[in-house]
């Protein structure tokens, strides 16, 4: 098994885009941001079977 060495700014880097995308879809459930806004975002929700 390969072992990459992970960096600490790439994690906090990514923790932060998790935040931010929480954010933004909480805001899309509230009706305040549309959801082109999201597609542009690059943030993409499951289709229901």
């Amino acid at each position: 098994m390969n072992k990459k060495p992970i960096s600490k700014k790439n994690i906090l880097k990514a923790v932060a885009k998790i935040a931010t995308d929480k954010e933004m879809v909480r805001s899309y459930v509230k009706g305040k941001t549309s959801l082109k806004t999201l597609a542009q975002k690059g943030i993409k929700f499951a289709k229901p079977v």
